[in-house]
């Protein structure tokens, strides 16, 4: 089975959800934490001449604060405007703040780490959900952060609600870039931090891409990169966001002009993309920037899992969906109309984003093989 794909006419008539100044904000922010580092930004030039593109850049949130995955700049960055209250948003000012919040959450893993790690930074609770069939190793790790953590017999949108109900039981706070009634303003925080990224993307790319790739589950991560990218560099590229095929609900959304959702039991092998409701500020944002929206296979995301291992960089299988998304695009002979209507080839220069490492080392080596060492990437 091939990708499916759905030709957005962006409208960009939308104010951004996360604006240049939100970015920098967001990343002064983070220059604040004991424990900070940029992500490298890494040339792939082997990549790019098997792909026939003029450069190729990744962005690799897998090295991200030894957590393995871009999550923490969110939930970090909402965690302490909910302890900042009003007042000044600084990492100090959340650390001395004093006080000792519940925060519950869903998650298939990368989020739910981030919460419970930052709960236990700033003295706070964690009560994590997560859905039917995730990992164990990924359990395992939440848990070994300190959080209360349970598999609950519902997938991850029911899991979503779940943790809204308890939250609300139990005076605690919901943070969750799924918006929900009467929880907009830390989905919106979640993503003003993950702009910190994105910022550091500017400031190191020697010149802006023509094109960037975006992986999607509820869409926070891709408005937010669509919206501050855009800002950031000066000049708009062309957007393609990245789905599992097991959860179109952005691309189903961008079909229909207005948001879809997916029910029932969702199966894929990109844990982290398994969302079935789009979070409304984020397909706003894409639905004004993004040109394409695309739903993969499994098997695409497994051999960009591969392919990227190749090239020294260790992805888990959501990290890799963007450049899952890249590959078919430039690799298969049937869709060389749509390369040629976006403008991908020998002059393009590509910008992706590995948002996760092998969170999942069974699944990884199932998929690559059982090697002894892993790859390593690094900056340009």
């Amino acid at each position: 089975m091939g990708i499916r794909y759905v030709k957005n006419l962006p409208r960009g008539e939308g104010a951004s959800p996360v604006t240049a100044d939100d970015a920098r904000a967001a990343l002064e922010f983070w220059r604040g934490a004991p424990f900070y580092a940029p992500s490298p930004l890494v040339k792939l030039p082997g990549m790019a001449s098997e792909l026939g593109l003029g450069a190729l850049y990744l962005k690799d949130e897998g090295r991200r604060f030894g957590l393995g995955a871009f999550k923490l700049l969110g939930a970090g960055y909402a965690m302490a405007r909910a302890l900042c209250g009003e007042g000044p948003l600084s990492w100090d000012a959340a650390a001395r703040s004093g006080r000792r919040l519940s925060f519950y959450t869903a998650t298939d893993g990368n989020h739910g780490r981030a919460v419970a790690f930052l709960a236990r930074e700033f003295g706070c609770r964690a009560v994590v959900l997560m859905p039917e069939g995730s990992s164990r190793e990924r359990f395992e790790a939440i848990a070994a952060e300190g959080a209360s953590v349970s598999i609950e017999p519902m997938n991850y949108d029911a899991c979503v609600r779940r943790a809204r109900g308890l939250a609300d039981e139990n005076g605690g706070v919901l943070l969750q870039d799924t918006v929900l009634p009467g929880c907009e303003a830390l989905p919106h925080e979640i993503m003003r931090g993950y702009g910190a990224l994105f910022a550091e993307c500017a400031d190191a790319l020697p010149e802006p891409p023509t094109h960037v790739f975006l992986q999607a589950g509820v869409g926070s991560f891709a408005g937010a990169g669509a919206g501050a990218l855009t800002e950031l560099l000066g000049v708009k590229p062309v957007y393609f966001v990245a789905e599992t095929a097991a959860a179109p609900c952005l691309m189903l959304s961008a079909g229909a002009g207005e948001r879809r959702c997916v029910g029932g039991e969702i199966r894929t092998i990109m844990a982290g993309l398994a969302c079935g409701e789009p979070c409304e500020i984020g397909l706003a944002a894409l639905l004004d920037r993004a040109e394409y929206f695309a739903a993969l296979p499994d098997e695409s995301a497994a051999e960009a899992v591969r392919a990227l291992y190749r090239e020294g960089i260790v992805a888990g299988e959501s990290g890799a969906a963007g450049c899952a998304l890249l590959r078919e695009l430039m690799l298969r002979p049937e869709l060389e109309p749509l390369r040629r209507e976006a403008g991908l080839g020998r002059d393009s220069r590509v910008l992706v984003f590995n948002t996760e490492t092998a969170t999942d080392l069974a699944s990884w080596r199932a998929i690559v093989g059982n090697f002894p060492g892993q790859g390593a990437s690094f900056g340009i």
